[in-house]
């Protein structure tokens, strides 16, 4: 009888459903501590699951603009470096050109200068930045130019030489270059020589770059450039400036033909570094814009990220002590069911 009525006056609380249900709940709830959102966000969200859906994959689009804002902007500014470098030395051929002119800088310092520039521009221009050649424009693969100095000699040194032998009738490097009047000299830099550096003899001797550039996009909204091109009128009379005064057999001309010479050389190279410094500015407005575009994507995804928050976040101070009401249940569970098991019939026998 007496055992009739213990098992009646059992609580509901020890049943193993029961404290299985308790377990479960504050397995939840510590999930829900630890991550600070609903455990089961489907089920808690309902029709909204779809909303909170679709502005996720918008904070994942913004996340891969500002990957490729990342890439875009150190290649802006790798790019911004090689037009800053080859204005330096633009200006000291400029300079040593001038300087020329009233005999303050040799013949041959003037070359040198010359022909370290063309190296310079050669090298700069076939700058890489995370495998883009960024001069290249969308051939962004394959560096620009190719060595004027290499061995075998470059097309680009074959075009000079030919255009130079055909024009006179001996090679740069033959003393009958000192016989060459100022007039004949100007006429060949004018034309035969000065359409080397054009289209098509430039494509097709110098530059593998394409005149086309590649596009990104910054954010929802903007498109901007973001490589450049070997093929700009700048970096075309930089290259004529640099040959005309390395290859043309400068330090064997005449007086009056080395004279003529340098002024066309200043001339040149004042214009490259004028249309550099325009190139620099358009660069700089890229950077600006992938800087704004970068700005405002931040602004869009702390909006979305406080939008899905305040839908999946859940209120710490409710789990905490949600947390703390199913640990006393199940402490008081199995302090019940621990004192129950103790009991014996034989006591009440």
């Amino acid at each position: 009888m007496r055992s009739t009525l213990i098992s009646q006056n059992l609580p509901s609380s020890i049943s193993p459903i029961s404290i299985r249900s308790v377990q479960d709940n504050l397995s939840k709830a510590q999930t829900e501590i630890s991550t600070g959102r609903w455990n089961d966000v489907g089920y808690k969200l309902g029709a909204q699951t779809g909303l909170v859906l679709d502005v996720r994959a918008q904070i994942a689009l913004i996340e891969t603009f500002e990957n490729t804002n990342s890439l875009v902007a150190g290649r802006a500014d790798a790019t911004q470096n090689v037009i800053s470098s080859l204005t330096d030395e633009a200006q000291l051929m400029f300079d040593r050109s001038v300087a020329s002119r009233s005999s303050q800088v040799s013949p041959e310092v003037v070359q040198s200068t010359a022909r370290n520039g063309l190296r310079t521009i050669i090298s700069s221009i076939n700058t890489a930045t995370q495998g883009v050649h960024i001069f290249g424009g969308i051939n962004s693969d394959t560096a620009p130019l190719e060595d004027y100095f290499g061995s075998p000699s470059s097309a680009s040194k074959n075009s000079v030489d030919a255009a130079f032998l055909a024009e006179f009738g001996f090679p740069q490097s033959d003393p009958a270059v000192a016989s060459i009047s100022s007039a004949a000299m100007e006429n060949f830099i004018d034309n035969a020589f000065g359409d080397l550096f054009e289209t098509p003899a430039w494509t097709a001797n110098w530059s593998s770059a394409t005149d086309e550039t590649m596009k990104t996009k910054i954010s929802f909204s903007d498109i901007t450039q973001t490589t450049q091109t070997a093929n700009e009128s700048a970096i075309r009379k930089l290259a004529m400036a640099y040959t005309m005064v390395a290859d043309l057999g400068l330090s064997d001309l005449n007086a009056g033909t080395y004279g003529a010479v340098m002024n066309k050389v200043v001339d040149i190279t004042s214009q490259a570094i004028g249309e550099l410094n325009v190139l620099s500015g358009k660069i700089g407005v890229t950077q600006q814009r992938i800087e704004i575009a970068s700005d405002k994507l931040i602004v869009q995804k702390d909006s979305f990220e406080r939008l899905v928050g305040s839908k999946e976040n859940v209120d710490a101070y409710e789990v905490a002590t949600r947390v703390s009401v199913l640990t006393n249940q199940l402490e008081a569970s199995y302090t019940l069911t621990a004192r129950l098991q103790q009991l014996s019939l034989v006591r009440f026998l």
